[in-house]
């Protein structure tokens, strides 16, 4: 029953502010004032506080708001307990009681020796982290793919052995680098200083906005910035030849047609065959006119030389010739950054000017040492966002505690907590960790400072508690730590739990971000619960002085305003603090105690929550089903915002922009057919890291039984050829339309027919004849190479990566490994599964229809990681965030012990995830790598709040739900409210960063946490006083005696049901006053008043 709304003769279970009547006898009641009165002793007894106040009441004199400023007399009394049918109240034991135990024994080396523990406990940690160290070197996308389907080890095995092939035969040089550096032979020596080969090339793209990049105008623009670049690295240009030392032009389309004025240009693209018009499609973009002459897109490309003075060529020491030609880019000065004098500033100074006279001309240039400088510049910007995140962290924790050192402590915390987490993931074995796992850092931010303001307020609210509690420090600290360690457990449980889960994402970067975020909480929580409490006994004893034992002390900007007074009694005329008790919390307290929890109390605005949460939910559920797709986009083209320049020049570096997309000869995927590997067990990854690429993948498995060199196999895999030209998802050649397959067995088998040779050959002989063919040098049909370039190898610059095999290490005549490919006609960059998805699977049926003659083959393509990749992302999404909603009930239920708000509080965090997707389709409405690895977590990070909350209403002493949840709001409501304004402001900051990375992770984290402050605030409360358990109902009775025999001796209330009363007094029927509602009766028969 709500109070104001009962007589006195229906007050059967009424609870009023603590008061409860439970089951009054029905008959010949009398009525009786219970209130500041109710205790031991006599009305009108002078040692009794309130007395004389309470006598004029009876008496008819005064009014109700003279007791104190209580609006009731229920206001001042704790709750009653029932026994033997009539209204109890135990008599107050005012000495404090201390436990034993362990649990006893610290808190009174806190209490006592603080000082100890908080030396002690960062000694042992900077121990561990001298002696074990942290892992090296960070790698910023390590371990990004999935490892153990089926689909990711065939593609890891045919790769890796592909690797095998291309240093075995030597074929590897230009594949294995973008630079083509490893192609030359270092013993090979050229003239010394001559600089005729191609080093490095610095890119310039030429974007015209008004479409019309040819003209006169755009045209004399691009000559001067070529020129202008060319005078810049003048002395490292490339040289025309070893006995002309004039550089070479730079390549463009000014070179291709050898015009260079716009009328020139347009006549060659008006009279272009089609071969040309592909070639020209390099340097002129996807979208030019030929007809027209009009374009948005041309690009360039500056030469570097080498080999460099001294040096054989350009392979020769690579390092340190690198180490010259960095240091021309940059000029480095102390910051490591570019300065005036290098090569980027200066080219930068020109691209300022021509933009200046031409602004319809967009200027961009790069190269592959560019990167690094260009994308320090940017993360160091980023950085110092994310350092500002840190300051704002500590300055909201310093604002909310009201002290420079609890604060410093409280960031000092946050921050060994991380830095022990490094030392403890090398003690379990990982060799490195990822740059992804730094953003761990962000997370712990949040749930560090929600910690420390759990603990302070609880310490806090210790000073207005019963004598026995706030009547010295070491009852006080005894209190506040059994109820902070008991809310920080529950919501340090679940959080791991929800985190751990992001292990089983057959995604290493994502399974051990999860588990590194997870082992930074549980640091965090020890070092709260451990350290931190020592800073706040040394705080109070030494930085708040005057302040003693069971006073309060209200500190600003560190300033000590004093206002001692008694807790319980009356002291030298003083006022008891249960009297003005509302007054003396802070306002954010009477907020949420009294004026969210009165609107909430209200049935009208209650069903009003009730049914806008709905909506929001439900539509948070309909645009999760139908809005939300996969992305199309890789890492490499979302290291930073789409709008950044730095991004699109990445993207045109490395072919990943739709500008330049639709050349032939461009940029292609293979689909590919393998022999010789297991089919089942296609790798071994023993030995190798999870987070490890490259040479970390593992090593192919062979098929020891499978003959590659027999006379069937032979014919087999020309069929299998013949079969891949049929395939629709093949590419046709530009100039005669045939299909663009790649197959050594076919171009063997024509080439030995056009010397007249047999074919198959010997099994004994395959791999001598193979490697004859590759040796020589002819202008015969399938000829491998020759010097008019009609070779096999020279009309596809990537046939070695796409065809050839692998002769076993233990005999040189056996070949153990052979594949065949076909260039794939889908754009290089379309990573729409829907569109991808087919191609793959009509490779993979290719390979399945081959199976036979029992060689076991398989078909993959060239995105088969990226199909794998994005189902068990999907799949991980799918399922490990209800199975984290599960294990935080699961948590919930052990924590609580009371099934009711278990149910209540997960439901909330059903709402929280479902909320959260109308904000990440406004946002961004596509799932790729860091969407769904963030989305891992978010189960994790959305339940502290609600969590909290829920473990304050099931420990609350009184039995309605609505007194319970006004209890839990009010001790509570201000630590999560504190928690939630720190993790915003944190990640807040990070929506300015460049960095992909650093801006999803910042608004997943923002909107994540504005939601579950949302919910946890408004929904869960209206849950739990329309439909929460009142009194136990609800709990699960092994469940709660596990609880009271962990919690014995821990300071906390024994909240089970009533138990033998002690001591009464009963106000006599000729004293009963009728105060509103204030009017209880019980049978004047059966009680009487005390002696």
């Amino acid at each position: 029953m709500d109070k104001g709304k009962n007589s006195p003769t229906d007050l059967n279970g009424l609870q009023v502010d603590g008061l409860s009547t439970r089951s009054l006898p029905e008959a010949a009641e009398t009525p009786a004032i219970l209130g500041p009165l109710a205790v031991p002793g006599h009305i009108g007894d002078p040692k009794l506080p309130g007395s004389d106040k309470m006598g004029q009441i009876a008496e008819g004199h005064g009014e109700v708001d003279d007791l104190g400023g209580c609006k009731s007399i229920y206001d001042a009394v704790p709750a009653p307990l029932v026994q033997n049918e009539m209204v109890v109240i135990p008599e107050e034991d005012q000495e404090s009681t201390y436990a034993g135990g362990c649990f006893g024994g610290f808190i009174w080396l806190v209490a006592t020796y603080p000082i100890v523990l908080a030396l002690f406990v960062p000694l042992i940690a900077c121990v561990i982290m001298g002696a074990v160290g942290i892992p090296p070197y960070p790698a910023f996308v390590e371990g990004n793919r999935a490892r153990n389907s089926l689909g990711a080890q065939q593609f890891d095995a045919y790769v890796a052995a592909r690797t095998d092939w291309l240093d075995q035969s030597g074929a590897g040089g230009n594949a294995a680098s973008p630079l083509g550096v490893g192609s030359d032979d270092e013993n090979k020596e050229y003239a010394i200083f001559t600089q005729e080969q191609t080093r490095q090339s610095i890119n310039v793209w030429f974007e015209s906005k008004s479409g019309n990049i040819l003209s006169e105008e755009n045209v004399a623009s691009q000559k001067r910035v070529l020129d202008g670049f060319q005078g810049i690295i003048a002395g490292f240009c490339q040289r025309k030849s070893p006995t002309d030392s004039s550089c070479r032009e730079p390549a463009s389309i000014f070179s291709a047609t050898g015009k260079s004025d716009r009328q020139g240009l347009v006549d060659s693209l008006k009279n272009a065959n089609d071969v040309q018009k592909d070639r020209w499609k390099n340097w002129l973009g996807a979208n030019v006119n030929f007809d027209e002459g009009t374009g948005w897109w041309t690009k360039a490309r500056v030469r570097v030389g080498g080999p460099l003075q001294d040096f054989k060529n350009i392979s020769h020491l690579d390092d340190e010739q690198s180490k010259i030609y960095e240091a021309e880019y940059k000029a480095p000065g102390f910051t490591g950054l570019p300065t005036r004098d290098g090569w980027i500033a200066k080219m930068n100074d020109i691209v300022k000017d021509e933009a200046s006279k031409n602004p319809d001309l967009k200027v961009r240039f790069s190269s592959f040492p560019m990167i690094g400088p260009v994308f320090f510049a940017a993360l160091l910007r980023d950085a110092l966002l994310s350092i500002g995140a840190l300051f704002a962290v500590g300055i909201i924790i310093w604002l909310q505690v009201g002290s420079v050192l609890l604060s410093v402590a409280a960031m000092v915390e946050i921050v060994v907590s991380f830095v022990l987490t490094l030392s403890t993931w090398r003690i379990i074995g990982n060799e490195s960790f990822t740059f992804i796992q730094v953003l761990v850092i962000f997370i712990i931010l949040g749930i560090g400072a929600d910690d420390v303001f759990v603990f302070m307020d609880a310490w806090k609210q210790s000073r207005l508690q019963p004598k026995k509690i706030s009547g010295s420090l070491r009852s006080r600290l005894q209190w506040t730590w059994a109820r902070a360690f008991a809310a920080m457990l529950v919501t340090t449980s679940t959080t791991i739990g929800a985190l751990c889960l992001t292990s089983i994402i057959d995604v290493p970067s994502i399974a051990t971000f999860g588990t590194f975020a997870a082992i930074v909480v549980f640091w965090n929580f020890f070092f709260c619960v451990v350290w931190f409490p020592n800073i706040v006994v040394l705080h109070d004893m030494f930085v708040v002085r005057g302040c003693n034992d069971g006073c309060c002390a209200k500190r600003v900007c560190g300033c000590c305003c004093q206002s001692c007074t008694n807790n319980w009694f009356l002291e030298d005329g003083g006022k008891s603090a249960h009297e003005d008790r509302k007054d003396d919390i802070r306002a954010l307290e009477r907020f949420f105690k009294y004026t969210l929890h009165g609107f909430i109390m209200n049935k009208t605005y209650r069903y009003c929550l009730f049914a806008g949460f709905f909506v929001i939910a439900l539509i948070g559920v309909v645009l999760a089903a139908t809005q939300v797709d996969l992305t199309d986009k890789s890492l490499t083209e979302s290291f930073l915002k789409e709008s950044s320049d730095i991004q699109q020049m990445f993207n045109l570096l490395l072919g990943n922009s739709l500008a330049f997309q639709a050349t032939s000869d461009g940029r292609k995927r293979a689909g590919h057919v393998a022999y010789g590997i297991q089919q089942n067990n296609p790798i071994d990854r023993s030995g190798t890291y999870a987070l490890g690429e490259g040479d970390q993948i593992g090593v192919p498995v062979f098929r020891e039984t499978a003959d590659l060199n027999s006379a069937a196999f032979q014919t087999h895999l020309v069929e299998t050829c013949d079969k891949i030209r049929e395939l629709p998802s093949v590419a046709k050649r530009v100039a005669d339309k045939t299909p663009e397959s790649m197959c050594f067995m076919s171009d063997f088998k024509a080439y030995r027919l056009a010397k007249g040779l047999p074919f198959p050959t010997a099994p004994e002989t395959l791999v001598a004849d193979l490697r004859a063919w590759r040796a020589e040098r002819c202008t015969l049909p399938g000829c491998y190479k020759n010097a008019e370039g009609t070779g096999v190898a020279n009309l596809d610059r990537r046939y070695d990566v796409n065809t050839g095999f692998l002769v076993d290490e233990t005999d040189d005549k056996r070949i153990a490994f052979a594949f065949v490919s076909g260039n794939l006609t889908i754009p290089y960059l379309e990573q729409q599964l829907s569109v991808i998805e087919p191609e793959y699977d009509e490779w993979r049926n290719l390979g399945d229809a081959q199976n036979k003659d029992g060689l076991e083959p398989f078909g993959i393509t060239d995105r088969t990681d990226w199909i794998v990749l994005m189902h068990t992302l999907i799949n991980g999404v799918v399922t490990g965030v209800p199975i984290a909603m599960l294990v935080a009930l699961f948590v919930l239920i052990l924590a609580t012990g009371n099934i009711w708000v278990s149910l209540c509080a997960t439901l909330t965090i059903v709402g929280v995830m479902a909320s959260f997707f109308i904000t990440f389709v406004a946002i961004r409405g596509k799932l790729g790598y860091y969407e769904c690895m963030f989305l891992q977590i978010t189960v994790g990070m959305s339940v502290d709040y609600v969590v909290h909350l829920a473990h304050s209403f099931n420990m609350s002493p009184r039995h309605s739900r609505e007194e319970k949840m006004q209890d839990s709001l009010g001790e509570m409501g201000i630590s999560v409210f504190s928690g939630a304004i720190t993790t915003l402001a944190a990640s807040g900051l990070l929506f300015g960063c460049e960095f992909n990375v650093f801006f999803q992770y910042g608004s997943f984290i923002f909107f994540v946490i504005l939601w579950s402050i949302i919910w946890a605030m408004l929904f869960f409360p209206a849950m739990m006083i329309q439909f929460g358990p009142n009194s136990r109902s609800g709990d699960i009775a092994p469940i709660r005696w596990v609880h009271k025999q962990l919690c014995s001796g821990m300071g906390e209330e024994d909240h089970g049901e009533p138990v033998k009363a002690m001591g009464v007094h009963v106000v006599p029927p000729e004293m009963a006053v009728s105060v509103g509602s204030s009017v209880v009766t019980v049978k004047e028969d059966e009680v009487s008043p005390k002696p």
